[in-house]
């Protein structure tokens, strides 16, 4: 029966020195991992809104390539930064583009979540004639 007993008293749980060690071990790490969690929110808000953009880029310069390529085909850059699938779930997401008919130049502005890029694209027939008359 004192063999049982020994046993029994050996086999506590952890001290409070353990414990509160644990705490702040675990305080520590909040204190750097919240601050780094918000931080790669904001720079996927902000790679979201570049690949849009990205997208909204190459969405015009396969529309310009098949107006070259189609006749019938009217290029109208507006219309086509419609085509360009905007969705990010939850987030607020907005995509711009101004520029109307064959002009030099169309400005491109997505914006994810409060985190906004811009970009510009240029029509090539435009860019190419203005180089050749200079």
């Amino acid at each position: 029966m004192v063999d049982r007993q020994k046993r029994v008293r050996g086999q506590g749980g952890f001290t409070l020195i353990e414990i509160i060690a644990v705490l702040v071990i675990l305080g520590i790490l909040a204190i750097v991992a919240i601050p780094k969690y918000f931080d790669m929110q904001d720079t996927a808000r902000k790679r979201a809104a570049q690949s849009l953009v990205g997208s909204a880029m190459s969405q015009l310069s396969l529309s310009y390539s098949q107006s070259l390529l189609n006749t019938d085909y009217t290029f109208d850059p507006a219309n086509e930064c419609k085509n360009v699938v905007v969705s990010n779930g939850s987030e607020a997401t907005t995509l711009t583009c101004t520029g109307k008919g064959t002009d030099a130049t169309v400005s491109v502005e997505a914006n994810v979540g409060g985190q906004t890029v811009s970009a510009t694209w240029k029509n090539p027939s435009v860019t190419a004639s203005e180089s050749n008359a200079s």
